[in-house]
């Protein structure tokens, strides 16, 4: 998804039509299994954004200071949670246990 909405895009409102989510979505085509990108509308709030089939992303400084950040595995959740910092599941912002 893209970073930033476009200048004077009402918050959490579709900014653009052009604007869609990015994220890897797991499928299949005639060579069997695959991902593609979601290709849903995308709508920005005023911490971050998320597209009309639930993928969600908050803006680093919001994740700064609620304390917590994303974590792609349990070792970089481990790092975070050394640093203080709650270690979280990208896909669906539950914390790594």
């Amino acid at each position: 998804m893209s970073a930033m909405p476009p200048a004077g895009a009402p918050p959490g409102k579709q900014a653009d039509a052009d604007d869609r989510c990015h994220d890897l979505v797991a499928g299949y085509n005639e060579d069997g299994p695959t991902a593609f990108e979601c290709g849903a509308p995308v709508s920005h709030t005023e911490t971050g954004y998320g597209c009309a089939r639930g993928h969600s992303y908050t803006y680093a400084e919001h994740r700064r200071a609620e304390g917590w950040d994303y974590a792609s595995d349990a070792a970089e959740a481990e790092l975070l949670g050394r640093a203080g910092v709650i270690g979280v599941l990208p896909g669906d912002g539950r914390p790594w246990l």
